[in-house]
């Protein structure tokens, strides 16, 4: 966030009230992760108010990844930002209700327009994404690369780690010698154990894979540094940027010491907007690649991200999503076109 976005969301109008509202969600298709299939997931709508402006953000959490925070915590977040007439009460809060209650904030105070007015937010320009595979048999996973490669999309992301690694390898490389030009990432979520890591990521570098996220599960400093290190396959951070969100220092340390080749950042899981933006600072700062993942968000967050990345990183490809993930969500004036997410008109997707 640059200083005068920072500088707003510390200095806020007294008149400001903040609410929420619980929701619960449900998926179109079951959705497939390493860590089980969801049907359903439960999120929060932050509600910023001023006199004649409303703004919207959500608070969601990661099942298996972060608990849900208890409702008293994100009332009192809440309470305390209006009391203070600042967002600095939100330095102790965790992740998903600061990016919920920034996302607001920088909603209400656009007063009924984008949070950044940029050449996306106009519907000037599009967003590039990746196409991602969700989990499934091996069949229906290449169908699903074949689609987004006739849709147009250039990169394609599989997760792995589910299936037998056999099972895994001999998909992808059916998926290299059938689309030469696609970018293919994959993501383990930390599904290797440290004494496989290294063999995987050869055969997977062998195949041609581009980059893997997360190749074994965080909290394992040692072995994710020898193998940010010795690596033939450029190695992205995920979950591993959770416990470090907190401060400006922890993410520092992370990064100097772990040097991966890109860190992947999800605001709702890695401190908020705030802090993904020092992510990207420190990124760039360190020579490392970063992009922007989407978690499951609602329109509600889905929007806030989409218009981060139009302010921030327009010409980089991001993991955003469609945005259709859930049956019964709000419609989103976010539309998408071949590889690119646009913004589909200029009024406020999630008002």
């Amino acid at each position: 966030m640059s200083a005068t976005d920072a500088e707003r969301l510390m200095h806020l109008p007294p008149q400001l009230k903040l609410r929420w509202q619980h929701r619960v969600l449900h998926f179109r298709t079951p959705a497939a992760t390493s860590r089980g299939t969801l049907s359903a997931r439960s999120t929060y709508t932050i509600v910023a108010s001023l006199p004649g402006s409303i703004g919207y953000g959500e608070c969601c959490t990661m099942p298996g990844l972060l608990p849900e925070p208890p409702e008293t915590q994100i009332a009192n977040a809440c309470a305390l930002v209006e009391q203070q007439h600042s967002a600095e009460p939100l330095r102790d809060a965790p992740s998903p209700i600061r990016f919920g209650i920034e996302s607001a904030l920088l909603s209400v105070l656009a007063q009924g327009k984008p949070r950044w007015e940029t050449p996306f937010t106009r519907g000037e320009v599009g967003l590039p994404i990746h196409r991602l595979v969700w989990m499934a048999d091996t069949a229906t996973m290449y169908r699903s690369m074949q689609e987004g490669i006739e849709q147009g999309f250039t990169c394609l992301k599989l997760k792995v780690g589910a299936l037998p690694f056999e099972q895994e390898t001999a998909l992808l490389k059916q998926a290299r010698n059938a689309f030469p030009h696609a970018e293919i990432r994959v993501d383990a979520n930390g599904a290797f154990s440290p004494n496989e890591a290294a063999d995987k990521l050869q055969q997977l570098a062998t195949i041609g894979v581009n980059s893997i996220e997360q190749p074994i599960a965080p909290g394992n400093p040692a072995a994710m540094q020898q193998l940010c290190r010795t690596s033939p396959l450029p190695i992205a951070l995920d979950e591993e940027l959770i416990a470090h969100a907190s401060t400006p220092h922890a993410r520092r340390l992370l990064l100097e010491t772990l040097a991966p080749a890109a860190i992947v950042i999800k605001p709702s899981l890695h401190g908020g907007l705030l802090a993904a933006r020092h992510w990207a600072q420190l990124a760039d700062e360190l020579g490392i690649a970063w992009w922007i993942n989407s978690a499951l968000e609602s329109s509600i967050g889905h929007t806030a991200l989409a218009e981060w990345c139009g302010q921030y990183a327009p010409g980089t490809l991001h993991g955003l999503g469609t945005g259709k993930l859930f049956t019964d969500d709000a419609p989103a004036n976010i539309r998408l076109q071949n590889n690119r997410l646009y913004y589909a008109s200029a009024s406020r997707t999630d008002s």
